[in-house]
């Protein structure tokens, strides 16, 4: 069977070639296609047997959150920090929707996203500050759904208790029919602003001309009812951060929900459908599978995780031991630090720097840099033909 130019050309620079990409999105793929390459740089490691020369060379890992293998290890340790961080008490975990009508102006005005931390946890904040007491609060910002698309909502996580001024620990409670409406009531307040500073509207939305139309979207999107799903309580830090966890650092589909791919025009990934509550599979083109995935890469210095209450970044190092010390609450067990050489024992059942020929150890001898990230950028189209031959 004849293969035409068109599907002969791998289906990332076909997206180079027509243009229109961001450059973040360039330089995120990218460096997951030259990951584990020496187009990344590799570390030196030899035998410390005089009599043996055997030499391994390390590739660099890219720390792309569209990579997979590097957003594996970013998960294990982003999950071991917050541990270390986290107060050992009983949390809450909510989730904040937004109308899928109002999801493509979030897509198209990505500043918008900054807000909406802020906005989510507003009443929480509100009511432990009217009984006197300081929470602790951290949410992270999810853009996409099972099946990938772009399906704007919000995760918090709240201890259901706070320190008072005398610095005792006070259990505390929500309403969630009270945090649904100030959440509406704030998006609500906000997007009427965004039309006089010159708001981008999506296709879906291209019908909206003037202020009046704007404001009447705003005011009914969605009804009265916006979902918010609140959860039980949970003990302890360890379940709050391992949800979130896993969709902030790892790619949004896991390679094991992939079907066997043998190089055709589609690709198949298995997701849970809410509406029958099986497995379903979704097929897409290999173009629409690569869309659905570059728009879910944050801006540069996006900030995906947000603090408030005492683990807020500027007041956290002075709260902690507070809260920590209060009667009621404990210190967070110590979670050790996960290095390259654990997670490869644990995957490949061996010691990275034990010497495959005489059971010695490696040792670092030297590095070889690898391209700049601007390098990568320049030879994005040779990296994604996976033709590019470093100098």
């Amino acid at each position: 069977m004849q293969t035409t130019e068109a599907q002969s050309v791998p289906c990332w620079t076909s997206f180079l070639d027509a243009g229109g990409l961001c450059d973040i999105e360039v330089g995120h793929v990218t460096k997951m296609l030259a990951c584990g390459t020496r187009i990344s740089g590799v570390k030196e490691y030899g035998c410390d047997n005089p009599g043996c020369r055997h030499v391994r060379y390390i590739t660099n890992a890219c720390h792309s959150r569209a990579c997979p293998s590097c957003g594996k290890k970013a998960t294990v340790l982003w999950i071991a920090a917050r541990l270390n961080r986290l107060p050992d008490c009983d949390w809450i975990h909510l989730v904040f929707t937004l109308p899928d009508s109002l999801w493509p102006l979030f897509e198209v005005n990505r500043g918008l996203l900054n807000d909406l931390c802020r906005l989510a946890v507003d009443n929480l904040l509100f009511a432990a500050g009217k009984r006197g007491r300081d929470i602790g609060i951290f949410c992270a910002i999810h853009t996409y759904g099972r099946r990938l698309n772009w399906h704007l909502h919000v995760h918090v996580s709240v201890t259901c208790g706070g320190i008072n001024e005398h610095r005792k620990w006070k259990k505390i409670s929500f309403r969630k029919d009270a945090m649904r409406a100030r959440w509406m009531w704030n998006i609500r307040q906000l997007l009427p602003d965004v039309w006089y500073e010159g708001v981008a509207l999506p296709p879906s939305l291209s019908h909206i001309t003037t202020e009046s139309q704007w404001h009447s979207l705003v005011l009914t999107a969605g009804g009265d009812y916006w979902h918010v799903y609140m959860s039980k309580k949970t003990a302890g830090g360890k379940n709050t951060v391992k949800y979130p966890g896993r969709h902030l650092k790892e790619p949004p589909v896991a390679g094991s929900r992939l079907a066997h791919y043998a190089g055709g025009t589609t690709l198949g990934f298995r997701h849970h459908d809410h509406n029958t509550g099986e497995q379903a599979t979704e097929t897409l083109t290999r173009r629409d599978i690569v869309a659905r995935l570059k728009q879910h890469i944050p801006e540069k210095f996006f900030r995906m995780v947000r603090y408030f209450g005492f683990l807020a970044n500027r007041v956290c190092g002075e709260k902690l031991p507070v809260v920590c010390s209060a009667p009621g609450v404990g210190n967070p067990a110590p979670v050790p630090k996960v290095c390259y050489a654990q997670m490869s024992k644990q995957f490949m059942r061996r010691d990275p720097f034990e010497c495959v020929l005489c059971g010695g150890r490696m040792e670092y001898r030297r590095a070889v840099a690898g391209l700049s990230v601007q390098g990568l950028k320049t030879h994005a189209r040779e990296i994604g033909l996976m033709r590019y031959i470093p100098g």
